[in-house]
């Protein structure tokens, strides 16, 4: 489930503001080092976490996953369902939160293996909920997951906790309740 995602499809006007925001902070130079298109677990990416200044999403390169603590392999998601019992996930859900903004999700269709991409319906913001801890060579997300909407089940049965972005922001304040959009737009990936 969500092994690979869209940061910046090239029209999210958000994402734009978001990458203007961070060549500010970073430079063009560091910014280049980044994967901005379609992004793979292990790489870097912007993820946003909650700026305590501004109370805002404010974004910074993470790393996509947790090295596992006695296999040499990542996680890159976290079932929203046991996460905060987890050994591995509870402290940083509890105070690390963070949301992937995105453009869109991919996943493969069964049994084609057709690469589908889960979008907005109106093409805004999708934000997915997360969390981080710090490893030796930095800040490592992973994204959380849930249950797949009962239209989607025949894609996948799994899918990543969408949140829009005012509830982005409530999920960053630590606030409990999840509330999940319930609404994607799905199309053939390029």
């Amino acid at each position: 489930m969500c092994g690979r995602y869209l940061f910046f499809d090239q029209n999210n006007a958000r994402i734009r503001s978001l990458l203007a925001l961070l060549e500010m902070q970073l430079g063009e130079e560091q910014l280049s080092e980044l994967s901005l298109g379609e992004v793979f677990p292990s790489q870097l990416t912007p993820v946003c976490f909650l700026s305590e200044q501004a109370d805002e999403l404010t974004p910074t390169p993470m790393r996509w996953g947790f090295s596992h603590p006695t296999q040499k392999r990542l996680v890159i998601n976290a079932r929203s369902e046991t996460a905060p019992r987890s050994r591995m996930f509870g402290e940083s859900l509890r105070h690390r939160r963070c949301v992937i903004c995105t453009s869109g999700y991919y996943e493969w269709e069964k049994p084609s293996r057709r690469k589908m991409l889960f979008t907005m319906p109106d093409q805004t913001l999708l934000c997915m909920a997360g969390f981080y801890h710090e490893e030796a060579d930095g800040p490592h997300f992973v994204i959380m997951t849930r249950p797949a909407l009962p239209e989607l089940e025949s894609i996948h049965d799994r899918m990543p906790v969408i949140l829009s972005e005012e509830n982005a922001l409530r999920y960053c304040r630590g606030e409990d309740r999840m509330h999940c959009v319930s609404k994607l737009q799905v199309s053939p990936a390029g």
